[in-house]
């Protein structure tokens, strides 16, 4: 009679472990493909912006998120700032920045509260082009590239 018990106690213990271990798995994976289709599938939410030497433009997105906005933890681009769980957000966006020579994305933000940590666009072209949102950067290590010249007779 003990030797049944023990079986089925075992067999009982297997399968709540199997359960456990499907749930832990699927929620990996899930995870994981969440974090590549929030931007994969993102949709452009304003006009792109130019750089004032006309080779690049900054795109902002906003990113594609099935579950409500506090299941996203909310990040700053400041390292020194904790990350704050859950995630209160109020606009969230991220940004790409393109090269309009070859259409090449050259960089890409994170995903950032813009009503927090957004601002003005800034352009920089030292040691290769970046611009930033605020306090949002995109950088590239591409190289820069000469405006077009217009020829005046």
């Amino acid at each position: 009679m003990q030797r049944i018990v023990s079986a089925r106690h075992l067999r009982r213990e297997k399968s709540i472990l199997a359960a456990l271990l499907f749930c832990v798995t699927s929620w990996g994976a899930l995870w994981m493909a969440s974090q590549w289709w929030e931007k994969a599938l993102a949709e452009p939410s304003h006009e792109p912006q130019f750089s004032p030497n006309g080779c690049y433009w900054l795109q902002q997105f906003r990113p594609y998120w099935v579950l409500p906005g506090f299941f996203h933890s909310n990040t700053h681009p400041d390292d020194t700032v904790s990350e704050t769980w859950p995630g209160s957000w109020e606009f969230p966006a991220f940004f790409r920045l393109y090269d309009r020579r070859t259409y090449k994305v050259l960089g890409e933000s994170n995903i950032y509260d813009l009503v927090s940590v957004g601002g003005p666009v800034s352009w920089d072209y030292d040691g290769g082009p970046s611009a930033s949102v605020g306090m949002i950067q995109i950088e590239s290590d591409s190289p820069g590239c000469v405006a077009k010249k217009t020829d005046s007779h």
